[in-house]
């Protein structure tokens, strides 16, 4: 494999300009080098900063961005200055820490790359100055470069019998955002979270009405208990269905899903799922 990395895409975010650079690797399936430049520098284009990443952990980024963009739009009043959040993700390879707050009443994230073994040196770093622009993009980018590079599999555990859907060094979990929650007392939880047919049906097919087919035989009693908990008419499986999420969370990760809040958690605590 070339040593080499290739231009791949190009990011301008509000008047900041990102390149995006890719690299085939025999072990993670592909490496990225996300560059911030200075387009006003005497001579032309400078890089200014710069972090690099996996592809298995650029999805993990987007899942992080992915949560910050939720808490800016929830955030309410905004400060003028200040930190809304700061977390570390640690990795095999780097650890990034982000540094999430806000300027002047806008949004700012610093995004460092520390604990290096893919490169020497310094800790990296780069500026966004809009997460959800940047996350998207980003994830456009993952979700491309997976299908290129890595190879989805379905590995079933001998003690349980269940099936995880694998990519990379992320396992596959199935959850739903919104109410009516899909976890009830009829199903074991794992059954849902690491059905791999479900799992192909809302990566690949998109059809709410294949995943609605899937589910009503393979789970024929799905959902009776939330409808009653949750006062939904059963007319509205749609929101079920058209709301079902992936996130690929890291092997040996633990998790939970939080039936309340309607969101997926990753924590490190006993008697929780470990993906």
């Amino acid at each position: 494999m070339s040593p080499y990395f290739t231009f791949f895409r190009k990011l301008t975010i509000r008047s900041k300009d990102f390149s995006i650079y890719c690299k085939p690797d025999a072990h993670h399936g592909a490496i990225l080098k996300i560059t911030q430049t200075n387009a006003g520098a005497p001579g032309g284009k400078t890089v200014v900063n710069k972090i690099y990443a996996t592809l298995d952990v650029a999805t993990e980024l987007c899942e992080r961005l992915n949560a910050l963009e939720q808490l800016y739009r929830e955030s309410h009043p905004l400060p003028r200055n200040g930190r809304l959040h700061f977390e570390e993700i640690v990795e095999q390879d780097s650890t990034y820490k982000l540094d999430f707050s806000v300027k002047e009443y806008r949004q700012n994230l610093e995004m460092t790359q520390s604990k290096k073994i893919l490169t020497r040196g310094p800790c990296d770093s780069i500026n966004i100055p809009d997460v959800g622009e940047f996350r998207r993009e980003l994830l456009q980018l993952v979700e491309e470069l997976s299908n290129n590079y890595l190879t989805l599999k379905i590995e079933t555990a001998d003690n349980t019998g269940f099936s995880k859907v694998i990519r990379g060094n992320r396992v596959a979990v199935i959850y739903c955002p919104v109410r009516p929650w899909p976890w009830t007392r009829s199903y074991p939880t794992e059954v849902l979270l690491f059905d791999p047919i479900l799992v192909e049906l809302i990566l690949f097919d998109r059809d709410v009405k294949k995943i609605r087919e899937h589910c009503d035989r393979t789970y024929p009693d799905l959902m009776v208990d939330a409808y009653v908990d949750m006062n939904y008419d059963h007319n509205e499986w749609n929101i079920f269905y058209e709301n079902l999420k992936i996130r690929w969370i890291r092997r040996g990760q633990q998790f939970r899903i939080n039936e309340h809040l309607g969101t997926l958690s990753l924590k490190h605590e006993d008697h929780w799922f470990t993906a």
